[in-house]
């Protein structure tokens, strides 16, 4: 059995500007980090001749890779080449479905990783992150970008540009214990929403002529927010923060409903910055305390359940092999 762990991540701005059909005009820029939530994949032979995929509570079953309903696993295999026996897959994402966190492109990336390593590979994140992009932009083809696979693949806090598909990465350095200080900040709830982050970077791409001042300004953001973060500014990064919302909340797509505005005038009031993170509304929202008004803000949204996340620095990687 191969089990590989992929990290989800929060962006703080640029995102969107990955999204195929702007970042191969353009170029776009992201800045985001991973969690401590994330993908579990495990991998071993099928002891049934077939294919068998658990996926949470779903499960899919086949006698060979190309008629397995399981759209992931199955382009992911195909993306690597995979030609071994069936596989038993176990996918078990650590966080609400639909939640914004990019578990879709996470689990993209240990499936491929996993796929590599049942074959004896040890493959570069680089390679495991194109893999995954791939599949979820071209493969699996519809609206979507190129951040998640590439963040979460690669972990850490990172500032990432897009020229289309060529994707460049660096950590960011802030000075000794920003990071610390910028986590202290931060609280996260569930909203308890569900959409699908698809159907709203469809209806992106379809008006994105009409976007373009608006995703260009994301894509500065992005910039500048790599800055703030390297000088050490909070009160910046917290600003960054809070304009991507304000942003996103002008595109075409699912990013604002009665809640988003109603915790934003909250958060606000306090001196804080809120994000949906994600393509969409999804199922948490990240708040950033600058001048610990954490308390305050707890009893303003008394009414979501606050949920620990922290930030970390490591990427995708096998946490258990053998039989």
């Amino acid at each position: 059995m191969v089990t590989v762990f992929t990290p989800l991540r929060v962006p703080f701005a640029g995102g969107l500007t990955d999204l195929k059909e702007y970042a191969e005009r353009f170029g776009g820029v992201t800045v985001s980090s991973t969690v401590d939530r994330g993908v579990l994949v495990s991998v071993e032979e099928s002891g049934r001749g077939g294919w068998e995929v658990m996926w949470g509570a779903r499960a899919f079953s086949a006698p060979d890779l190309s008629s397995l309903e399981a759209d992931l696993v199955r382009e992911c295999a195909l993306q690597v080449g995979y030609d071994g026996p069936p596989l038993s897959v176990k996918v078990e994402v650590q966080a609400e479905d639909h939640g914004g966190l990019g578990a879709s492109g996470a689990v993209c990336v240990s499936l491929v990783h996993a796929f590599r390593a049942a074959r004896g590979e040890s493959p570069a994140v680089e390679l495991v992150a194109a893999d995954a992009a791939n599949v979820e932009v071209e493969r699996l083809g519809g609206a979507s970008g190129y951040h998640d696979p590439h963040v979460c693949a690669r972990g850490g806090l990172l500032h990432v540009r897009y020229e289309g598909s060529a994707v460049t990465a660096r950590r960011l350095e802030p000075p000794p214990g920003f990071l610390e200080a910028f986590q202290g900040s931060l609280l996260f709830f569930e909203t308890e929403r569900r959409s699908s982050t698809r159907a709203s970077l469809r209806r992106l791409a379809d008006g994105l002529t009409e976007a373009l001042d608006v995703m260009h300004e994301i894509k500065a953001l992005g910039e500048a927010t790599a800055s703030a973060f390297e000088a050490g500014e909070l009160a910046s990064v917290t600003r960054c923060i809070g304009e991507q919302q304000r942003l996103k909340q002008l595109l075409p797509g699912a990013f604002v409903d009665d809640l988003v505005i109603d915790v934003g005038e909250k958060v606000r009031a306090l001196g804080g910055a809120v994000q949906f993170p994600g393509g969409k509304v999804g199922a948490y929202a990240m708040v950033c305390c600058p001048d610990g008004q954490q308390a305050e803000v707890r009893r303003a949204l008394a009414g979501l359940r606050e949920v620990r996340m922290k930030l970390t620095g490591e990427g995708t990687r096998p946490v258990r092999s053998g039989g």
